[in-house]
């Protein structure tokens, strides 16, 4: 091994060598189109020579002899890979999406994607306008890190500690930069950890917490009105113990009527009289 692969870890090495191999088929394959093509079986006319594309600027013969009829020998010769992992090998490698080759992409770079710069700008939108039905459509669109817990029931743990650890992008935050660092991740590599982490029902469980918020609103709503029935009736209750009116008489301002043999005393609150007779 070289000392350049050695800084290298396992996991990039299997990449780098996955990509090298899937790199080697589409040359082969442009190479079997290239003779199909260009195969001439007439009898009538002179047979030329079958040529190679060599995708190096130049076409190699068919025959393996040389002007002076001595064989020629093909050495393989190794990809020397870069000593930072994060710069790709000479030959680049294959979008996942379109297949095309490419040398550097701004989801490689910052989220380790095989994906070209081209099906990013195609899969992705404005992240600030998240009211798009169909998901798929904007897999390769940045998110903030709030609404990757909120929308895909993901916690600081499964963001910051679990492995393999998410990479995100640090960015000053737009509202105020006194705030926190605002960090973006990938909503691709979001889905996906939300998929393993929940098995696939994500959508099933936030409909399950919008059913609970729901039901536990419709709670607080029937407690608040069934405290405001208290309250009225309280209220009136009160008003009635109030309304229970006590006279208090004036002892002193007792008045005697001798025509009717009665005695009269009037409350000092409302003016009530109230006449009896002693035995």
């Amino acid at each position: 091994m070289s000392n350049s692969e050695e800084t290298l870890t396992p996991e990039q090495l299997e990449r780098i060598e996955r990509n090298r191999q899937r790199a080697l088929q589409l040359r082969a394959s442009s190479t079997k189109i290239y003779e199909s093509q260009h195969q001439i079986t007439t009898t009538s006319a002179p047979t030329r020579k079958q040529q190679i594309d060599s995708h190096a600027g130049f076409f190699l013969d068919e025959d393996s002899t040389s002007i002076d009829n001595r064989p020629v020998v093909y050495e393989t010769i190794p990809i020397i890979h870069q000593t930072k992992p994060d710069q790709l090998d000479v030959l680049g490698m294959p979008c996942n999406e379109c297949q095309l080759i490419f040398l550097t992409s701004f989801l490689y770079t910052h989220f380790d994607e095989s994906i070209c710069d081209t099906c990013r700008e195609k899969y992705s939108i404005n992240d600030e306008k998240d009211d798009v039905d169909d998901e798929e459509t904007i897999r390769y669109s940045l998110i903030t890190r709030t609404l990757a817990k909120d929308k895909y029931l993901l916690t600081d743990y499964d963001l910051d500690k679990r492995e393999p650890k998410l990479k995100c992008i640090e960015k000053k935050n737009p509202h105020n930069q006194r705030w926190g660092v605002m960090r973006l991740y990938l909503r691709y590599q979001i889905q996906r950890l939300s998929s393993e982490i929940h098995e696939g029902k994500t959508e099933e469980k936030l409909i399950e917490r919008e059913e609970k918020k729901a039901e536990k609103k419709r709670k607080k709503y029937e407690k608040q009105i069934e405290q405001l029935r208290l309250d009225v009736r309280s209220s009136l209750q009160t008003k009635r113990i109030k309304t229970v009116h006590e006279h208090t008489y004036d002892e002193k301002n007792t008045t005697y009527d001798e025509d009717t043999d009665m005695y009269t005393k009037t409350c000092l609150e409302c003016g009530y009289q109230y006449q009896y007779e002693e035995m």
